[in-house]
């Protein structure tokens, strides 16, 4: 029996279809909500508890008052960078943007842009004032001055022994007056882990 040409390219494409390899599989990924070390380094869950014991300690403190009746005014208050000293990369404003919410909606505190997101403000007046009409343009020299600046340190301690490490966080995050650098509030966090090697 003759083969047309078609029919045997359609033989050639079924026997390579049954002889490839399958595509490999993808990741498994499972959303979840729960608690997990994997590694025993800093994580989300680390830097969750510490902006909640961190805000709760915050708007407890007496500074917040004190300023407000001394001033007639809401304390005005920058995020700057919190130091990591520790030898792990840790990006702080995990949880600093989270403190940074929690001061704006208890409306109690004026928070203004931190150095880096002013910068953007700065050159979006710049371009405002040569390319915006003179009723809508914004003018340099009209930002609300900090009274408080917040920033901290993020240290760590290790402790081995017999396949075991013991990892101890401290974060202290200190709200300083801008006139004065007076400390007017230090919050801090303790975070402690027990890692096994695995046998």
């Amino acid at each position: 029996m003759k083969i047309t040409l078609p029919s045997s390219l359609g033989l050639l494409l079924l026997a390579a279809c049954a002889s490839a390899p399958a595509p490999a599989s993808g990741p498994t990924v499972e959303r979840t909500d729960a608690a997990l070390d994997l590694s025993g380094e800093w994580n989300d869950t680390d830097a969750d508890q510490v902006a909640q014991a961190v805000i709760e300690d915050c708007l407890s403190a007496p500074w917040i008052g004190e300023w407000t009746l001394a001033h007639g005014k809401k304390p005005v208050v920058r995020l700057y960078p919190v130091r990591n000293k520790t030898d792990a990369y840790i990006d702080y404003r995990y949880f600093t943007k989270q403190i940074e919410a929690a001061l704006i909606r208890s409306n109690r505190v004026d928070v203004v842009s931190s150095l880096e997101e002013a910068a953007d403000n700065r050159d979006e007046r710049a371009d405002q004032a040569t390319h915006a009409g003179d009723e809508s343009a914004k003018s340099q020299g009209q930002e609300l001055a900090s009274d408080f600046l917040l920033n901290g340190w993020i240290l760590a301690s290790d402790d081995r022994a017999s396949g075991k490490l013991l990892r101890a966080y401290l974060t202290s995050v200190e709200i300083v007056e801008t006139q004065n650098n007076k400390k007017a509030w230090v919050g801090q966090k303790r975070i402690k882990k027990l890692i096994t090697s695995a046998p």
